[in-house]
């Protein structure tokens, strides 16, 4: 154990991504535990939710999906302390179940639904509080079915619960730091843009091109680990003439990956053809694809070369191939087994030479369970499968990712680039983007015309979904409004926003006075009178 937390902590201090960091700490935790699965939530800066940035599990089905956010707070603004995770992260306590099937007073619902997802049957599980400065939480190290023996699952013994709380220490102390790094780097880039874009100082002169970045896709952004993956994946890979399937939820820049297959092949020449399949019927996908002549059907009046043909010799893109009609899916598996193809109406099969990438954001596995995808098409493109990451698995290419779509918008509307304020940076930053890069492109879009020219971008700006109802002067509005007369629910709404300010403070009296222009006595009034006190675990 000494070996293990020496080699760990070592690693630690040269890792530079939040990323490298959670995963480093996740595989030593389960070696630690031998525990068949684990996840890594933190903590957002509002200390509102948990996000899950980090999971590895094994002997299942298929991935636990990563980025779950965790709600700490139920609709009364109360720790909802039955939720295992919330209970870890607000009061500091450690979780050590050796059976949930027996255990008393825990709500279990999220774990059950990670078992329904991820095909993984969940008996004991533990949950360890990562913490910094004495009492701050900032996450938490969850796995499950963890052994107290060779082979027994249960809860795990003293011993093995002191080293992962060692553990988690570090990883503590490890994420506390990159984020502080993270935020500084972030604000002195937008303080020395903005004092570089002063009237008086901006001096007109011409834009240097870019040198495109080397062995990458045009116009990506981002070198966190993740990402690096894929890249250096590709790089393996798009040498050779084996098929590539794609996979990643929508917006993860599929077919920015396709073309960089391309462009990195022997082929790069030669023509790249995209076909999205769920764009068209089948009817008409079939003509576009392998062609057809004339008289096929009805408006057939010509002869009629398929993507298949302009793609000879060159990669033919099949995205969303997983929405792709059964019959077609015959002709596909033909082409690629034998680079045969069958013109609509033809008797005479034609001989192609093409490179087939496919990308998909649905789960294969799933479709050929229930028939709606064949099994041997599957095999044929899985050769060599490469996840692309969602926004939320890489945060360390936020930043940068919102200092290019600020940067390139701004110069299509020909205006100054826009500075983002802290908290609008913040709400950013914790936001899982289910629509990943291409929703945070929009998000910043809509934000920059939102803006006042020469005036920062504010959380106003943003969609409501990413800060909570506000109302008419950009204050946080309750997620419903209690019962009760006026007193009492202007009471209520005071407890909270006073709470909130709390938080912001740290629990500093003082502060929290200062924040809301009150006297400190003042506030250690309403402290009393509406009981709020400080929660263990922040």
């Amino acid at each position: 154990m000494l070996d293990e937390i020496l080699e760990l902590t070592e690693a630690l201090a040269g890792a530079e991504k939040v990323e490298t960091v959670l995963d480093l700490v996740l595989d030593s935790a389960l070696k630690i535990s031998r525990a068949e699965g684990g996840s890594i939530y933190t903590l957002d800066t509002l200390g509102r939710n948990l996000h899950r940035t980090a999971s590895k599990y094994f002997s299942t089905a298929s991935a636990v999906p990563s980025g779950e956010r965790i709600d700490i707070y139920g609709p009364d603004g109360v720790p909802n302390l039955n939720l295992p995770s919330a209970l870890v992260v607000s009061t500091g306590t450690v979780i050590n179940i050796s059976d949930i099937k027996t255990a008393v007073g825990y709500d279990f619902s999220r774990i059950e639904e990670d078992d329904r997802v991820g095909g993984t049957t969940t008996r004991s599980l533990v949950i360890v509080p990562m913490t910094v400065l004495k009492d701050r939480s900032v996450g938490i190290l969850q796995l499950i079915n963890t052994r107290n023996g060779v082979d027994q699952i249960g809860a795990v013994n003293e011993k093995a619960l002191k080293q992962l709380q060692a553990l988690t220490i570090h990883a503590g102390i490890c994420l506390w730091n990159a984020r502080i790094l993270e935020e500084n780097t972030r604000m002195k880039k937008q303080f020395d843009r903005y004092v570089n874009e002063l009237p008086k100082q901006m001096t007109k002169r011409p834009d240097k091109p870019l040198k495109p970045a080397h062995k990458k896709p045009q116009g990506l952004v981002g070198d966190s680990p993740p990402i690096e993956k894929a890249i250096n994946l590709i790089g393996k890979a798009a040498g050779s003439d084996v098929p590539i399937l794609l996979r990643g939820e929508t917006g993860t820049g599929k077919e920015m990956m396709a073309a960089f297959i391309h462009q990195s092949s022997d082929r790069t020449d030669k023509p790249f053809v995209v076909q999205n399949c769920a764009a068209l019927p089948e009817a008409l996908l079939e003509s576009e694809l392998f062609g057809h002549v004339k008289g096929a059907f009805t408006g057939a009046g010509t002869n009629k070369q398929g993507l298949a043909h302009e793609a000879h010799n060159g990669t033919l893109f099949l995205d969303e191939i997983g929405d792709m009609p059964l019959a077609l899916q015959a002709k596909v598996l033909r082409l690629l087994q034998e680079g045969e193809v069958r013109r609509v109406g033809a008797t005479k099969t034609e001989y192609v030479d093409v490179r087939i990438v496919g990308a998909t954001n649905v789960n294969l596995e799933e479709k050929i369970e229930q028939g709606e995808f064949r099994r041997d098409l599957f095999y044929r493109l899985n050769v060599f499968p490469i996840n692309l990451p969602p926004l939320r698995e890489r945060p360390s290419d936020i930043p940068k990712l919102i200092d290019h779509f600020l940067k390139q918008g701004a110069a299509k509307a020909g205006r100054p680039v826009p500075v983002v304020d802290s908290e609008a940076l913040d709400a950013l930053m914790c936001w899982s983007y289910p629509g990943n890069v291409r929703e945070l492109k929009n998000i910043l879009d809509r934000a920059r015309l939102m803006a006042e020219e020469g005036y920062p971008i504010q959380l106003e700006h943003l969609p409501i979904e990413l800060s909570g109802p506000r109302d008419g002067i950009g204050g946080r509005m309750p997620s419903s409004i209690p019962d009760g007369d006026l007193k009492s629910i202007v009471g209520q709404y005071e407890a909270l926003v006073i709470e909130a300010k709390m938080r912001e403070a740290g629990w500093n009296k003082t502060n929290a006075a200062r924040l809301l222009k009150v006297s400190r006595r003042t506030i250690i009034e309403k402290l009393n009178r509406y009981n709020i006190t400080r929660p263990a675990g922040f």
